[in-house]
């Protein structure tokens, strides 16, 4: 897998313009005021019958506004947009939705997924999927200048779809300071950090010149 590092955006950095807006980013755009996950949450209460109201409330935004968000769902995927519709097949549109909920903007925002997306060399936030993602490492990431609060959100949304990013050892000193931060804010809040501190402490000692003088 290829993925663009800090480097090579530098060097393209005259020509390369912002991602062009896809019809998910247009559909996101026209509805800034709501989420994607209360969108979801919409769509989803319409298909299982609840009243466009009572979806509303689920979603924690006033009617109208999941009228909107039905409508605009349905726009974006060239469904039928009324309720009737939906509550006539539900199975169809269940599947857009599934399909909708799988992308990274729900969970990442706008932003991150579009900066994954031209990282990823991918057309469209589609195409950065979970099982596609869980095949990066945190270095890479951070090597392309993502943030370890990004890398925490990414990990948390592949979580949550049963995937992970994939696991390697911290490299250079950045992450392992990363590393070390991590374990210290557990500590503070109460949280027994005797595994995560030993494995660290053993990785340091494999990874630590052998002092001068020392019996190997």
């Amino acid at each position: 897998m290829r993925i663009i590092t800090a480097d090579s955006r530098d060097a393209t950095a005259t020509t390369e313009g912002k991602p062009s807006a896809t019809s998910l980013n247009l559909f996101t755009n026209q509805h800034r005021m709501i989420t994607g996950t209360q969108k979801a949450t919409v769509i989803r209460a319409v298909i299982d019958g609840s009243s466009l109201s009572e979806a509303a409330r689920k979603a924690g935004i006033k009617s109208a506004q999941a009228n909107t968000a039905l409508k605009g769902f349905c726009r974006r995927f060239r469904l039928p947009s009324e309720v009737a519709d939906v509550r006539a097949e539900p199975a169809r549109y269940l599947d857009v939705l599934k399909a909708f909920e799988a992308s990274p903007e729900i969970a990442l925002g706008r932003d991150l997924s579009e900066r994954l997306t031209m990282l990823l060399q991918v057309k469209t936030p589609q195409e950065v999927t979970p099982k596609y993602v869980s095949n990066i490492e945190a270095s890479q990431l951070l090597a392309c200048g993502l943030t370890p609060i990004n890398v925490h959100m990414i990990e948390t949304w592949l979580a949550s779809h049963g995937h992970g990013l994939k696991k390697a050892v911290p490299k250079g000193n950045k992450e392992i300071e990363e590393a070390k931060r991590c374990i210290s804010w557990l500590h503070v809040h109460g949280f027994d950090v005797t595994a995560p501190r030993a494995q660290l402490e053993h990785l340091l000692s494999q990874l630590s010149p052998v002092p001068v003088g020392s019996i190997t």
